[in-house]
């Protein structure tokens, strides 16, 4: 199969050893890179139920597919565990560009078991691997650990900060301004004492047809500037994310306010990217990005949509002044901006009921401030915050507030008025999360599915509606394909199934269709149900609803509307009848025949 090595990199920290094993044909053509290739890995390397931060527990690194192929926003790149925030499949994607000088070293994908005696990094390049003493690290920011790995060696890196090394449990990996945000990742490489990973190759990656990648290349640029694309490559490369806050606060009251109270905030004007842009000195990209979307706040940090509510609307910050700060805070911290965000939202929301001694009010941006700190470094009350929302609503007695799936904290969509979203919440095999299926664009009225979508007769957009969304199985599918391939979702107008397949099929030699991939995509999405039903069997019967989802929203946008246990059971069981699982969730066996998974 041409466009990758099949050469997988393993490196026991314990043992200071590096070996390379081959990837079977067979694993490559039915897994193919990323989000396939790591969750199959992940599957098969684990042995019994190990804690996220025992030395088995794996922490793997797989760039996607069409990482380094040249096809527009195919840079991205994703780290897989065991999370230590959710106890289940830990999961975080990132466009830094380690992933392509990881392929151009010679790797398709690098497991890392161990721990080291001192504080180490890991340097990858085209002789092989070499684990570095690198105390000199310790406790310094991200930032500056990525200068120092990058003037020593070149290439890129995935670094963590101070939170990393203190085990936070939503610590994140961070390169080139970009982050590996969700389900703690970071904290499982601190726990190997493993400050960073550099990668740094040279090495050609051959497709299998040059001449019709490079013509691939053209077609999908013009379609994505000029084309299918054109709305979407235009709007997020002059504003970013960001431009969403206001339409989600004011059109649609999906943007949640003081800790999930409401859905709707009377400062999103004065936080969304029309009312900052003049202050935008610079613009941030994913590797191998053509859109540029990261819209660099006085050349500070690239503020995107997510954090504005996380530590923006959520706390009643409406400056966008001090939701930067916090923002690059986090950043350097290696800090999760999302689950910060609602630990600290979490935590005024004890503090003004009375629950929590502490006196932390909404609208203080400094309290935010020093809260991020005290997280990271575990000081005073951010011992207690670096558990996250359910392990500190477990201490407090106060499990009925806490607004998480699974453990781990949604992202900034109110789900009383856009209820496919919050179905998405509990199918996404990584907890709370918006990207698992992507469907705020079909819910909200502005998108499609791809023509490959299948026979969803019933399928209903109205956002208020609890029937017929059950398309978000396809939905899943379909969004781990991006996932696997590396490919942004802002391609999503125009990268359907069928031009995926010409991609692959031109850089790998398949012959695959649009039907194929979504199969590949149905196949992964499934293995990624089992890991989690093998560390977790309680997820199939346990449905935290927090009490703000099931209270009737109080912004008018959203006409009344909540998410209650019988509309979300309901829903529940119409996903897993589409996804030919049994009532509890779990795949059938003629479903895994069928998706020649063997268990």
């Amino acid at each position: 199969m041409d466009g990758m090595w099949q050469k997988l990199l393993k490196v026991d920290l314990s043992q200071e050893k590096v070996k390379e094993e081959p990837i079977k044909e067979e694993v490559a053509q039915r897994y193919l890179g990323g989000n396939g290739l790591g969750i199959y890995i992940l599957y098969n390397e684990m042995d019994g139920r190990p804690s996220a931060f025992a030395e088995e527990t794996p922490l793997i690194f797989v760039p996607g597919l069409l990482n380094g192929s040249g096809i527009p926003l195919s840079g991205k790149s994703g780290f897989y565990s065991k999370s230590p925030l959710t106890g289940i499949m830990g999961e975080g994607f990132f466009g830094g560009a380690l992933g392509a000088e990881v392929k151009k070293a010679g790797y398709d994908a690098v497991v890392i078991k161990g721990s080291c005696q001192e504080t180490s990094y890991l340097l990858i390049d085209g002789t092989g691997a070499e684990i570095k003493k690198g105390t000199e690290l310790e406790g310094l920011g991200t930032e500056k650990t990525e200068e120092i790995l990058q003037e020593r060696h070149g290439g890129s890196v995935g670094v963590i900060g101070p939170a990393g090394e203190n085990l936070v449990l939503f610590a994140c990996i961070a390169g080139d301004g970009r982050q590996v945000g969700r389900t703690g990742l970071g904290a499982v490489m601190g726990s190997k004492k493993l400050k960073g990973i550099v990668g740094v190759g040279e090495k050609e990656i051959v497709p299998y047809d040059s001449e019709q990648m490079n013509a691939l290349k053209k077609k999908a640029i013009t379609e994505l500037k000029d084309g299918k694309g054109k709305e979407a490559y235009h709007g997020y490369s002059q504003y970013g994310t960001a431009k969403f806050s206001e339409v989600a606060s004011d059109e649609f009251g999906i943007f949640p306010t003081e800790y999930w109270r409401k859905g709707s905030f009377e400062h999103a004007k004065d936080i969304a990217t029309y009312a900052w842009k003049q202050q935008v000195s610079k613009k941030n990209a994913c590797y191998g990005c053509i859109i540029a979307c990261g819209q660099m706040y006085k050349g500070l940090v690239d503020v995107e949509y997510e954090t504005t509510f996380s530590l923006g609307s959520n706390l009643r910050i409406g400056d966008i002044e001090e939701i930067a700060k916090a923002n690059y805070l986090c950043d350097d911290l290696g800090l999760d901006t999302l689950s910060m965000g609602n630990v600290i939202g979490f935590l005024m929301d004890l503090s003004q009921r009375g629950i929590l001694k502490e006196d932390l009010s909404f609208g203080q941006a400094e309290t935010v401030h020093e809260l991020i700190r005290k997280t990271a470094w575990k000081q005073g009350i951010g011992k207690i915050a670096a558990e996250g929302v359910k392990r500190i609503a477990e201490k407090y007695g106060a499990e009925d507030n806490a607004v998480h799936v699974k453990g781990i904290d949604p992202p900034a969509y109110d789900v009383r008025a856009i209820k496919g979203m919050g179905l998405s919440f509990y199918t996404s095999t990584r907890g709370a999360c918006h990207l698992r299926s992507d469907c705020d664009g079909i819910e909200l009225g502005g998108g499609t599915t791809p023509n490959e979508r299948g026979e969803w007769k019933n399928m209903v957009k109205d956002r208020l509606s609890s029937e017929g969304k059950e398309y978000i199985a396809w939905r899943e599918n379909y969004v781990t394909l991006h996932d696997t391939l590396g490919t942004c979702k802002f391609t999503r107008s125009v990268y359907s199934p069928s031009f995926m397949s010409i991609f692959v099929n031109a850089y790998t030699g398949l012959a695959t269709t649009g039907k194929d991939l979504l199969k590949i995509g149905e196949r992964i999405y499934n293995l990624e149900r089992l890991y989690n039903l093998s560390q977790r069997p309680e997820i199939k019967t346990e449905l935290h609803i927090p009490k703000q989802f099931t209270h009737s929203s109080p912004s008018k946008q959203a006409q009344g509307s909540s998410l209650t246990r019988e509309e979300l059971t309901k829903m529940l069981q119409a996903y897993y009848t589409a996804r030919g699982w049994n009532e509890k969730g779990e795949p059938r066996p003629e479903k895994l025949e069928e998706l020649e998974i063997t268990v």
